[in-house]
């Protein structure tokens, strides 16, 4: 299996997964709240992390192992994803998932405005038409100003909003830093 291929299935299953999560956050949102299940996430998906660095011979029982030169960073990107988190569980709750799920995917929109903004990133015309579409379609989704509209409905679109900030910040990590290590300092945040 090439790298590319091997790439692409590894982020489809990451998909799957996410997907899996938010129709279990969904189905427990009746019984826990937000935050309670998002310290549970949290919990159990630090175990991913551990056997990554058991596996890169990376873990350690030394904490100065896991120092970071950028650890305010580190723990800022922990505390947005938290946020972010938050967000999204709270509006599995509240409303569809299909609703979610597609106000979510306004991620891309920002994860390009953030590096325009960040990195003076250049986009081009192409790219532009491509999320200028999903901004219509998330505004269709919303429909601010009707009766259908709800402040709940914000909720995802900020998450999404603080996963593209997590997303964009990953530039600013030295190269050499483990993803594991990074999950780490979110998870703890």
């Amino acid at each position: 299996m090439t790298q590319s291929v091997r790439a692409i299935f590894i982020c489809l299953v990451a998909y799957l997964c996410f997907d899996l999560m938010s129709i279990h956050v969904r189905y427990l949102s009746a019984r826990y709240s937000a935050q309670e299940l998002s310290v549970y996430r949290n919990i159990f998906g630090i175990l991913p992390s551990v056997v990554m660095l058991w596996y890169t011979r990376e873990l350690s029982i030394r904490p100065s192992d896991y120092k970071l030169v950028q650890w305010k960073l580190a723990l800022s990107r922990g505390f947005v994803v938290a946020i972010a988190q938050l967000m999204f569980y709270t509006a599995l709750g509240q409303l569809e998932l299909a609703t979610v799920s597609a106000l979510g995917q306004t991620n891309a929109l920002f994860v390009v405005l953030l590096a325009i903004l960040i990195f003076r990133e250049k986009v081009g015309f192409w790219r532009w038409g491509a999320v200028s579409v999903g901004f219509i379609g998330a505004i269709w989704i919303v429909r601010p100003g009707t009766d259908v509209f709800s402040w709940i409905a914000l909720l995802p679109i900020g998450a999404a909003f603080c996963y593209a900030f997590a997303v964009v910040s990953l530039r600013s990590f030295d190269r050499s830093i483990s993803n594991s290590i990074l999950y780490l300092y979110s998870a703890f945040a």
